[in-house]
């Protein structure tokens, strides 16, 4: 069985808000009560297909996993007329809004310039939907002294490999959103640098 922590659920509700306030959604077929439980399970799903095909022992849906949210759901969601063709780049839109919302929210307060300056050194870090959390821990930059790592843990409440490499890569994406570092999607990876 796999687990969505809170953080993911609360993007997900802050992603059909972000549907159900925006202009290019056709308010009049509106944006189902049963869609943030239906990506809540599309991401469950994710979790647990990276668990079983890379041998972990608890499936827990991470950031990356987000995104078969929107390959899933956006059939379920009907655009006003003048936006078609626009569909994916609409959705991506909205959910990299509820994404940054949910990660200010929760990450207020935590200093992030360790990770931000290894980073402008050279390091970078690879996650994506086969990459299990050992190989995204692993692959985390060495920040000396920072106690980033494990201030992250302790805000999101993980307590385990699977939920580090969550809490790492949530505070990835968030700077990737504040535009502090860069992002490379290719297939499945995601390279952070």
């Amino acid at each position: 069985m796999a687990e969505v922590p809170d953080i993911i659920v609360e993007i997900l509700a802050r992603f059909t808000r972000e549907l159900r306030d925006s202009a290019a959604v056709d308010q009049r077929s509106g944006v189902s009560a049963r869609f943030a439980i239906a990506g809540a399970e599309t991401i469950a799903a994710a979790a647990l297909h990276r668990a079983t095909r890379r041998g972990e022992s608890r499936a827990l849906a991470r950031v990356v996993d987000l995104i078969t949210a929107v390959d899933v759901l956006g059939g379920k969601i009907e655009f006003e007329t003048g936006q078609e063709g626009r569909e994916d780049e609409i959705l991506t839109h909205l959910l990299r809004t509820a994404t940054a919302g949910a990660i200010r929210a929760r990450l207020a307060g935590i200093d992030l310039s360790p990770l931000v300056d290894a980073i402008e050194d050279g390091a970078s870090v690879t996650t994506g939907e086969q990459v299990s959390a050992r190989e995204v821990l692993d692959g985390l930059p060495d920040l000396g002294e920072s106690t980033l790592y494990d201030d992250l843990a302790a805000r999101l409440g993980a307590d385990d490999d699977a939920g580090r490499a969550g809490a790492a890569e949530l505070a990835l994406e968030g700077l990737f959103l504040a535009r502090r570092i860069s992002k490379d999607v290719d297939g499945g990876e995601t390279t952070y640098g």
